[in-house]
């Protein structure tokens, strides 16, 4: 019980920390539009974050959970980097950040390769607008695919928890950051895009056009698009107009969230019948 409470502590100020920076964020949306938001604001909102909250809460058990599992269980201590990265906390949590984004990175290229796991990921494509609710659209089934491979990465490490912990704050403020309707001026958001996820370089990876979808595939920064040439770019004056989500799921009612739940039923059906002549 004392190991629960003293995980449960960090996920409670995560939480916090996420509530902070989705509330600026949606501030700033407001006052610094990229795109039209539409006239389905509060719709889109309301559904999203109820199958984020449900996303994000089991992800979050089971990834604790299964830590706390190989923990117990003493599960790659003979192999961890424990000695080196649990006493320097920046190296850790760069070590974490780079490591961590190479394997997702590779992840999410294969939920865009492979048939089965498409339709997972296609509800957070489905999404016809774009803006810091679209973050929280992922199937709660989908973070199961990757947690298996992310938890020994971090047991692997040995990273302490401050850097951890400094990693998710990161990874929150990334995420948010890189899905909200944000406009920056180009001047600022050509050099950002290099070195950070902005709002216009992944956007063009939720682009309805698959030759767009299919590039982008950074979830917090974009360096191995860039090593790997999946890194597109489009003009500037392209992103308040270019249509977004999935042109075989355009309905208003794919954001309800039952549709949403289903959907990995429904993506291989609505892909047959958009290619039919």
């Amino acid at each position: 019980m004392e190991q629960v409470a003293t995980i449960e502590e960090p996920l409670i100020s995560i939480y916090v920390f996420t509530a902070i920076v989705y509330a600026v964020l949606i501030v700033a949306e407001s006052l610094l539009p990229r795109r039209d938001p539409g006239n389905t604001l509060i719709w889109r909102w309301t559904n999203n974050f109820s199958i984020g909250i449900l996303s994000w809460y089991l992800s979050a058990v089971v990834g604790t959970w299964m830590l706390i599992w190989a923990t117990q269980a003493d599960l790659l201590s003979n192999y961890r980097l424990s000695d080196y990265f649990g006493n320097r906390p920046v190296q850790g949590f760069l070590a974490l950040l780079v490591i961590s984004q190479l394997v997702s990175y590779w992840f999410h290229r294969a939920f865009h390769r492979f048939s089965w796991l498409w339709p997972l990921h296609a509800v957070h494509h489905a999404d016809t607008e774009f803006d810091v609710s679209t973050s929280y659209r992922h199937h709660p089934l989908e973070p199961l695919v990757s947690l298996p491979v992310m938890v020994p990465i971090v047991l692997l490490l040995g990273v302490n928890a401050e850097s951890a912990f400094s990693y998710r704050l990161f990874a929150v403020a990334a995420t948010l950051f890189s899905h909200s309707n944000i406009r920056i001026h180009q001047s600022l958001e050509r050099p950002l895009r290099r070195v950070f996820l902005t709002p216009d370089f992944h956007r063009i990876h939720h682009c309805s056009e698959q030759q767009y979808t299919d590039s982008n595939f950074g979830s917090l920064v974009p360096w191995f698009d860039y090593l790997f040439g999946t890194a597109r770019h489009r003009p500037a004056e392209d992103q308040p107009h270019m249509e977004l989500g999935l042109e075989y799921l355009r309905e208003p009612r794919e954001c309800r969230l039952d549709r949403q739940l289903l959907m990995p039923l429904s993506v291989p059906r609505a892909i047959n019948q958009h290619q039919e002549p």
